[in-house]
């Protein structure tokens, strides 16, 4: 009986698995480099703004912001601004075209500019952003669009500026880091806006700290990779959810593959992330998102199915597409409860910076991790209290706007 093998046989699973990673990093590498490069860029792109935010950067933020506010208004004006202002961007960062424009400009038009954080010469990225931004506040001055928002908008950025150049230029010898003071200004005064004023003094002074404790860089480049790997994830979470809630079939396939995503263990998700992309931010980042992504797909399909069939019908029965019913009726009356996942898809990233931070990925995770690798407490503890705060700040602020949705101000006043 020698011939029959033991019972149960030995099933080579893991090697399978490692030849299956093999396989897709051989035929697939390309696209798995390209992933990695953009993820990379997109967090590393983010932490040099949150840690050292540049006028150029803030003013084409509101830029973008007020053609948001028009677009939909005046297409065809805020369209060809904003054409115009990529090409030009494009143009200055591949042949320096700005560069040349300013030159053959009158030098009395951008002197003001070469003081604006310490600079010594005219940035063009800032003299590109501040013509779109002057522009799009005409178009909105002679077509009489939402004045008090874009003069909030045009206005908010003209303090903002100010407050740059009082920092970095009138009183520098007063304020240690200005760059971190500056950024700490403005998301407490986004939670401020957002929220009310609870949470902008809150933030005020939970910010603050971070900054005493020191970790005011490593913060950011956790909240840096904290929101790039949720927008993945809800962008990759609310169509899946969607499709689930309009399919039984669907559902069905994707409830078993959420289960085993929440209930592996989130060390598990490392192995293939490291064997694809390395060590640093982007496996964090990937990581991130498997671990993340479940919440954001059930609470969006649960948001649509748990729509009155009654309503769908009434737009149905108005002659509305199925395009139009949902982005019309349903996502709407569903916002509440897709926030609600959104606002979990951002914690369980916020819990999974200790482990990005133990493959490389830096920020408040590697500190805690270097904290108990040496067995420094407090070290550790600043980079624990540092967590708390960024989750408490996102917390609120998701929460905050979950509670400005239509649906839940509707369902305040009926009650």
């Amino acid at each position: 009986m020698s011939w029959l093998s033991p019972f149960p046989p030995r099933i080579p699973l893991g090697e399978g698995f490692e030849a299956f990673n093999t396989w897709l990093k051989d035929h697939f590498g390309g696209l798995f480099d390209v992933i990695g490069t953009v993820i990379n860029w997109a967090v590393t792109t983010l932490r040099d703004f949150l840690t050292e935010p540049q006028a150029a950067q803030l003013t084409a933020i509101a830029a973008a912001i007020l053609a948001v506010l028009l677009v939909r208004a005046r297409p065809i004006p805020v369209l060809v601004i904003v054409g115009s202002t990529i090409a030009l961007y494009v143009g200055q960062a591949t042949f320096e075209l700005g560069n040349t424009l300013v030159n053959h400009s009158p030098p009395q038009l951008f002197l003001w500019a070469m003081h604006l954080f310490g600079q010594e010469k005219v940035e063009s990225n800032l003299v590109i952003g501040i013509v779109a931004l002057i522009a799009l506040v005409v178009v909105a001055a002679v077509y009489r669009i939402r004045l008090p928002l874009v003069a909030a908008v045009a206005g908010g950025w003209l303090a903002v500026i100010l407050c740059g150049w009082l920092l970095f230029g009138a009183i520098p010898e007063v304020i240690g880091q200005p760059t971190a003071i500056l950024m700490m200004l403005l998301l407490s005064t986004l939670a401020w806006v957002v929220a009310g004023w609870k949470l902008g003094v809150f933030s005020l002074v939970a910010l603050t700290l971070v900054i005493s404790i020191e970790q005011w860089s490593n913060a950011m480049s956790t909240l840096a990779l904290v929101l790039v790997a949720s927008l993945i994830a809800v962008v990759i979470a609310i169509p899946i959810g969607i499709v689930a809630a309009y399919s039984t079939v669907v559902s069905r396939i994707v409830k078993p593959v959420l289960d085993l995503m929440q209930t592996m263990p989130a060390f598990v998700y490392l192995i293939p992330a490291i064997f694809f992309f390395s060590l640093g931010a982007v496996p964090g980042v990937v990581a991130t998102v498997v671990f993340a992504m479940p919440p954001g797909v059930r609470l969006t399909e649960l948001g649509i199915r748990q729509i009155d069939k009654e309503v769908v019908e009434a737009g149905e029965a108005f002659g509305a597409s199925p395009f139009k019913i949902l982005t019309g009726i349903q996502l709407p009356l569903a916002l509440s409860t897709i926030m609600a996942g959104v606002n979990q898809v951002i914690m369980l990233g916020l819990s999974m910076v200790v482990i990005a931070g133990m493959v490389g990925a830096g920020g408040l995770g590697n500190q805690v991790y270097q904290g108990i690798s040496r067995n420094d407490g407090a070290l550790g503890f600043e980079g624990g209290i540092a967590v708390v705060i960024l989750a408490i700040f996102l917390d609120r602020l998701t929460a905050a706007i979950t509670r400005r949705s239509p649906q839940a101000r509707a369902e305040r006043a009926a009650a």
